[in-house]
């Protein structure tokens, strides 16, 4: 309810077009959904996050921040499209598994992805990553299983094409193109990367007290936000890049909450958050 009503405020003074709409009706009830949904997809198949409710609070949070024009209903999808794929990719490392019906799913998915945005297809790089982070001696033939299951999936999507006589190569023209911008990024991004640079070092610290799951989750979260910064360089905004890495960089700040000791310090992280999502806003 508190995700969706800041939504709702948020919209109405960032994104005046939109009040007329009826997403600005439907879109704070969306995100409500979405915030809850991201946390209950991922709190369990991490091993390592809370079982309350703060994974989709701060995935709201850092969806603000770099959403400075207002939230929409395409940017919402895009987080929940990839807070499965994170879900799938803690799994690689989940001995409670079937390893190789996991690491199928994945490479499925990521092909999957692609009938949304052809850059997403390129999320088989990370998959291949994380599959490494748990285990760097990893066998070569589980690497190819993911990369089958990706072939698999681009196949099927190749065959829709050519039933709907569009071609190939011109689908696949934009692979070609870069449209990453060089803008200097508003205060938000700037409040994100100065915690997520803290976060860095509490990842760090983690590697030599955590568990295994807890280490590994962590891992696969920078992955995910290496990989979606990549995706922005390359690709811009049309990639909804920035909602993506949320869902990434969404665990470290619950991580860093974690190790927080004094209650004013918790409530600085959101706090922040908040103040440059709106000050982004207002100055955009």
């Amino acid at each position: 309810m508190g995700t969706a009503g800041l939504t709702a405020a948020f919209n109405f003074f960032f994104a005046a077009p939109e009040r007329v709409d009826a997403s600005f009706w439907y879109v704070p009830a969306c995100a409500g959904l979405a915030a809850w949904f991201i946390n209950v997809v991922l709190v369990y198949r991490s091993r390592y996050l809370k079982t309350n409710y703060v994974l989709g609070w701060y995935w709201f949070v850092l969806l603000l921040v770099t959403h400075p024009q207002g939230v929409n209903l395409v940017q919402i999808g895009a987080s929940m499209g990839f807070a499965v794929w994170l879900a799938m990719g803690y799994e690689l490392g989940d001995e409670r598994k079937n390893g190789l019906f996991a690491r199928s799913n994945l490479g499925l998915y990521s092909a999957f992805l692609g009938i949304f945005s052809l850059a997403w297809w390129s999320s088989v790089l990370p998959a291949l990553w994380a599959l490494r982070s748990g285990n760097p001696r990893q066998s070569t033939k589980y690497y190819g299983q993911i990369m089958a299951a990706w072939i698999i999936g681009l196949t099927l999507v190749a065959l829709v094409w050519v039933l709907r006589d569009q071609s190939i190569a011109q689908a696949l023209a934009p692979w070609a193109e870069v449209k990453g911008e060089l803008a200097w990024p508003p205060l938000g991004w700037w409040i994100l990367g100065l915690w997520l640079l803290i976060a860095l070092g509490e990842t760090l610290r983690a590697m030599t007290s955590a568990k295994k799951a807890k280490r590994r989750g962590l891992i696969v979260s920078w992955i995910g936000i290496l990989w979606a910064m990549g995706l922005y360089a390359w690709q811009g905004q049309e990639s909804h890049a920035a909602a993506i890495l949320v869902v990434f960089a969404a665990p470290h700040m619950v991580n860093l909450q974690s190790y927080m000791k004094k209650q004013w310090m918790i409530r600085l992280l959101d706090i922040s958050l908040l103040a440059a999502a709106f000050s982004s806003a207002i100055w955009t």
